[in-house]
């Protein structure tokens, strides 16, 4: 009979081969065994783990295939922020970079390791002891998505890494991408059996990497290549960043086969030059080049700013220029009724993307470019910068073409555009043609909605901007007070909603109506009003009876308001139909809290608090609006000015530097005590 440790050798030993061969087919694109070959080994670990559940399953080639699809997507915190970069577009701008790091190190014998910027979505990938525990998306740098599900199905990720003595724990940073003719592929794929097509590389990975069903992530030609570290392990160190790197290989991660170390800013400017000749030959998008500091001790000499490392910038490739034709003009309607000219495009290609429309922003840049509908047009497109037209090409234009109007009236409703701006916000569909779908009220509507629920003002999640077209287009929505009326059959004419992401959206509408009387202020849309002077107005009038007798005097008397402002309050707020709309919804069930004056015998008033981990008894954003609301300036980063730091589970580099600068720490469990100690 075999023993259960002979057992576990064969299979170790099977695991091992089978990731060797698939590090050697998707990294080294060098396979030394056929499918069939490799087939039979992965079968044979499959009988193994099925046969024997005593073994350790962890890294195992087999939980690659996809897993029970996920409810939601949990929040996944950085313990060292994932920062943006600055950006150079000039040779001039590499020097000024160099010249700003010249001034602040002692040692002057710089080394720069250089490497192409792919133009994927950046992941975060947490191994401890050699394990890969947990993925993430950047997020807003501070908290993003747990995508470890779908980090697990992509076959260059080693689920285990290889050779030993590795960090106790250590973030590695890459970016996911698909390579080109693998994109191209798929999209005729799609297209061929009538199915959405994506509009680049990039943003299909962004869909692939969120979906909920880790198969989905599985049957797509996803890829990666690492650049970087986040939190490592105080215990462990690299000699630099090509040292990192070229230990990053030897664990079997993929490295970008062009990174190369120069000595000097004219070398970084000859590979950039280099990389720009090479980039269409290259088999996946990039846009441009990322220089950092190879020695790591400078790095952290130089450290960060509060949106990017000062050791690093991105070389961004020269905005990309073709040339189209014009075949019109429309006119889009935003909130406030202003009309925004857009270029229709006879359709051209350009860094990877078809475009068929440009931005002309207002009339005057029209006039200023003499453009005409037929007209041929250069038009630039820098990174995700919408696409703008730059100059007109005169001698190709025809008599026929024609000069460009600006509307003074709807063409469908035929009223004049003054009243669409005096209906800020337009409350409703009563006065608005409901026949037909272009008819300028239509988008302002669309628009209004879609800044009522955005996140600073009513916060109703799931409700994106898709959605709300249909629900309009649909006449499922006719006016903002139909959103609270929504039930699951609402949602019977509309693809891609399942019954838990119904329920979800109801619940998230249902929980807008607690919500403070600034973020319903701002919600409703009202020309001037920002979020800062909805809040003055909350703390002022303390209700939104009160705001319907203010005088104009009156909100001028608020911090923040002046003339134009309070002119546009007291028009909103004593027109008749909008005090009726705002009392039927307030009968609705709505409870709007005022805004809190802060106490200036309040303990944390004006005081920095950093918060780190994950928090298990509030999210990272509802904590941040109580603290704000006791006077506190919420901070990223720590420093010796930091006076607390609220720490919740899996907290990293942010705990220990806080301890080192003996920083009062404030821990999960102890956050309700404390935030109830402080809020008179």
């Amino acid at each position: 009979m075999v023993s259960k440790k002979d057992i576990k050798e064969s299979y170790n030993s099977l695991k091992e081969e089978i990731n060797r061969h698939n590090f050697l087919y998707h990294n080294k694109d060098n396979p030394e065994i056929s499918d069939t070959e490799y087939d039979k080994l992965f079968l044979k670990l499959l009988k193994l783990e099925n046969e024997h559940n005593f073994l350790d399953k962890n890294g195992s080639p087999s939980s690659r295939v996809g897993d029970t699809p996920q409810s939601n997507l949990k929040e996944f915190i950085h313990e060292v922020p994932m920062l943006s970069l600055d950006n150079a577009f000039e040779s001039e701008d590499l020097f000024e970079f160099e010249k700003r790091i010249l001034n602040k190190i002692k040692d002057k014998n710089l080394n720069y390791s250089c490497e192409p910027k792919i133009d994927g979505v950046a992941v975060s990938l947490i191994y401890e002891r050699g394990i890969l525990v947990k993925a993430g998306t950047r997020g807003d740098g501070e908290q993003g998505e747990d995508i470890t599900h779908n980090v697990k199905t992509i076959k260059q990720i080693p689920l285990e890494l290889n050779g030993s003595h590795h960090p106790n724990k250590i973030e590695i940073r890459g970016e996911i991408f698909c390579e080109k003719n693998e994109f191209d592929k798929l999209n005729a794929q799609y297209l061929k059996s009538n199915q959405k097509t994506f509009a680049n590389p990039r943003n299909f990975v962004a869909g692939s990497i969120r979906q909920l069903n880790s198969e989905i992530a599985a049957a797509r030609p996803l890829k990666i290549q690492i650049h970087s570290s986040g939190f490592v392990d105080q215990n462990y160190s690299f000699k630099s960043h090509q040292d990192m790197l070229n230990t990053f290989s030897n664990w079997n991660l993929p490295i970008n086969p062009d990174i190369k170390l120069v000595n000097s800013i004219n070398d970084v400017i000859l590979y950039c030059e280099k990389l720009t000749k090479k980039r269409d030959a290259l088999n996946y998008e990039i846009d441009g080049a990322v220089i950092k500091i190879d020695n790591l001790s400078i790095q952290k000499e130089l450290g960060f700013s509060s949106r990017s490392p000062k050791w690093a910038i991105a070389k961004k490739f020269k905005a990309e220029e073709g040339s189209t034709q014009v075949v019109a003009v429309n006119f889009q309607m935003g909130r406030t009724g202003t009309l925004t000219p857009v270029a229709q495009l006879k359709p051209v290609k350009l860094g990877g993307v078809t475009i068929s429309n440009a931005t002309l922003h207002n009339m005057d840049e029209i006039e200023r470019l003499d453009l005409r509908i037929g007209d041929f047009v250069k038009i630039k497109r820098a990174g995700d910068v919408i696409p703008k037209v730059i100059k007109v090409d005169k001698k190709k234009r025809k008599e026929k073409n024609k000069k460009i109007l600006s509307p003074t009236n709807c063409p469908c409703c035929a009223k004049e555009l003054s009243f669409f701006e005096e209906l800020t916000p337009n409350l409703g569909l009563s006065n608005i043609s409901s026949k037909n779908l272009n008819c300028y009220g239509y988008s302002q509507f669309k628009e209004n909605l879609k800044h009522f629920v955005s996140r600073q003002a009513m916060d109703i999640d799931g409700l994106g901007s898709k959605t709300i077209d249909q629900m309009v287009d649909k006449k499922i929505i006719k006016s903002i007070k139909d959103l609270y009326f929504l039930n699951e059959e609402s949602f019977k004419q509309l693809d891609g909603f399942a019954e838990k992401s119904i329920n979800n959206l109801i619940n998230s509408i249902n929980k807008s109506k607690k919500t403070k009387l600034s973020n319903f202020i701002y919600a409703l849309g009202i020309k001037e009003i920002g979020l800062e002077t909805s809040k003055n107005l909350s703390k002022r009038f303390k209700t939104l009876e009160n705001i319907f007798h203010a005088s104009v005097d009156d909100f001028i008397a608020v911090d923040d308001i002046g003339e134009v402002a309070s002119s546009n309050l007291y028009s909103f707020f004593s027109y008749e139909l909008n005090k009726k709309f705002l009392r039927e919804m307030t009968d609705l069930g709505f409870e709007l809290k005022e805004e809190k004056n802060l106490s200036s015998s309040s303990m944390l008033l004006s005081k920095k608090i950093a918060i780190t981990g994950k928090l298990s008894s509030i999210s990272r954003d509802k904590l941040k609006s109580d603290l704000e609301e006791l006077g506190v300036k919420v901070v990223s980063s720590i420093s010796k000015n930091t006076d607390y730091v609220i720490v919740g589970d899996d907290a990293g580099s942010k705990l220990e530097k806080a301890k080192a600068l003996n920083i009062e720490i404030i821990h999960d469990k102890d956050l309700s005590s404390f935030l109830k100690k402080n809020e008179n």
